[in-house]
């Protein structure tokens, strides 16, 4: 006879879930309602509602944190699982964490494997502590992303991206793996500087979508309608006080966002848009000579939007080796000049958590899920790479 658990007004078969689906409730991605729909379905005598589901989780959680809050029920499961981890504590309070940095087995493999090119980026809304969630990814040889560690720091200043630079090395030496020949980034200085102390032999490159879709934006925000300039009056280094107004912030469209992938066109437009496509010629140029010419003829074109040519000499052009093809070809980076897969990944975590409010422990439980799903995928991945 079928036990019942009393859940408000309602019972909820609890042998339905724990005998056809042990795994169901403790699956930490899938929502409560979609729960009950595999439920109802194999077993339609069933009678509960999704609080009965929250209810019964909310049992499930308590019984694994076993009494320790959920930070120190992680660093326990840490712990005793030999995952490595490295995390960093407030010296004016023990239990306060400012800084975590681990990873898994299979990452650990996948790392030892491909550790030529490693990207870095960040994304939020993970926790309910607010702590931006950092990922280090690989490539594989069959174009696949591959995790090698994960970060979470207080914050995103010079001490936090410095703890996270050190973990991550700590990690790569404890475990004998070699360091990259290219780190990439998106265009966050504080965390060049950390990265450049930690791996000071390594070829950094900056990612080329960030670039684009950051010179796209900024020329439509500087963009000035109807300017018109004589060119022997001023130069690139001059005083922006006498420069026009610029537009009211913007923001991009759909179909500006289309520019940043589109191929190079015949005609360019004297646009903001036009401003992207010769700057693509900038970055894509396969020589010194080629790309010179480029930046010059982009200059004279757009001579008439000072404020857009001050914004890519200043900020773009002294860092050119990481980012002109001319210059980073000459490094084994695999044509990898994106740090798109590490953003994958980062949508990847979070289709596997309910919502942003995750404490520690169910994060890293979503990481794990995440992650056995990588090691699944990779044989089939590589079967049909072969066919």
């Amino acid at each position: 006879m079928p036990t019942h658990i009393k859940a408000g007004r309602s019972d909820i078969h609890s042998n339905a879930i724990d005998s056809e689906n042990p795994d169901l409730l403790k699956a930490v991605g899938i929502r409560a309602r979609d729960v009950r729909a595999v439920v109802q379905e194999q077993h339609p005598e069933s009678v509960f509602t999704r609080k009965d589901i929250y209810n019964a989780r909310s049992l499930i959680n308590r019984d694994k944190l076993d009494g320790y809050t959920p930070t120190a029920a992680l660093i326990k499961l840490f712990d005793e699982r030999e995952i490595p981890y490295l995390v960093k504590w407030a010296d004016d309070n023990p239990n306060r964490l400012l800084g975590l940095v681990w990873t898994f087995p299979y990452c650990l493999q996948m790392w030892k494997r491909f550790p030529e090119v490693i990207s870095f980026d960040n994304t939020y809304n993970t926790n309910r502590f607010k702590l931006p969630l950092f990922q280090a990814t690989g490539q594989t040889c069959l174009g696949s992303v591959f995790n090698a560690a994960f970060g979470l720091i207080n914050n995103e200043r010079r001490e936090g991206f410095q703890f996270l630079s050190e973990s991550i090395r700590q990690l790569a030496e404890q475990h004998s793996i070699r360091q990259p020949d290219i780190i990439i980034t998106d265009f966050d200085d504080s965390m060049k500087a950390a990265l450049n102390d930690q791996f000071p032999g390594v070829q950094q490159q900056l990612c080329i979508h960030h670039i684009n879709s950051n010179v796209l934006l900024r020329s439509k925000q500087k963009w000035v309608k109807d300017c018109s300039h004589d060119s022997s009056s001023s130069s690139l280094d001059s005083s922006d006080e006498e420069a026009p107004a610029p537009q009211t912030q913007a923001e991009l469209s759909r179909k500006d966002r289309q520019f940043i992938h589109a191929p190079a066109a015949e005609v360019i437009p004297h646009s903001y848009q036009g401003v992207l496509m010769m700057w693509k010629l900038v970055v894509f140029a396969e020589t010194e000579e080629a790309h010179e010419k480029a930046w010059v003829n982009l200059c004279r074109e757009f001579d008439d939007q000072r404020a857009i040519l001050r914004y890519l000499y200043g900020t773009y052009m002294p860092v050119r080796a990481q980012w002109a093809r001319c210059f980073i070809r000459k490094y084994r980076n695999f044509g990898i000049r994106v740090t798109s897969g590490t953003e994958a990944s980062n949508n990847n975590v979070k289709s596997y958590l309910l919502n942003g409010m995750s404490h520690l422990y169910r994060l890293v439980e979503a990481m794990q899920d995440m992650i056995r799903d990588q090691e699944r995928d990779l044989p089939m991945l590589a079967q049909r790479t072969r066919y």
